[in-house]
């Protein structure tokens, strides 16, 4: 059962090497939104301070690429130092969520509304971070874990 949830935006992020997308959800969490593909270079730092100082967010959430079997990936590794990054000038809760699955969905979606996935590379990590952020946000109104806690 779905319970009320705390009101504060929620910004989700899809790692990667290269880029990393971002999705932000409104203050009830009704709506998660793209927000951006920003790319993974020696600025990420400020460009990440950027967009959580500009949204203010309750907690933040980072994609978990385990394996199949649970187990974490080498991307894992990484995604969980890019966590951890985030969280040495962020104070509030951060989250790895499973994203096993995220690239896979957000290619069919996109060839669901007739864009190719060489077409949707621009937008294929916002996707991913939109998804990421859903299931963050379904797991915190059924009351489930939100993600593994860094």
């Amino acid at each position: 059962m779905d319970k009320p949830i705390k009101l504060g935006t929620r910004v989700g992020f899809d790692y990667g090497d290269k880029r990393i997308g971002v999705a932000t959800s409104d203050t009830e969490s009704i709506l998660v939104s793209p927000h951006s593909t920003i790319l993974n270079d020696e600025k990420i730092e400020i460009k990440l301070k950027e967009i959580i100082t500009s949204y203010d967010p309750i907690y933040i959430v980072v994609g978990n690429p385990k394996h199949l079997s649970g187990d974490l990936s080498e991307k894992s590794k990484s995604a969980i130092s890019f966590a951890q990054l985030i969280k040495t000038f962020y104070d509030r809760p951060i989250y790895l969520v499973d994203e096993r699955l995220s690239t896979v969905n957000s290619n069919s979606k996109l060839r669901e509304i007739g864009i190719s996935e060489r077409e949707g590379k621009a937008i294929i990590d916002q996707i991913a971070a939109i998804g990421i952020l859903e299931s963050a946000l379904a797991n915190e109104k059924s009351n489930r874990t939100i993600g593994d806690l860094i």
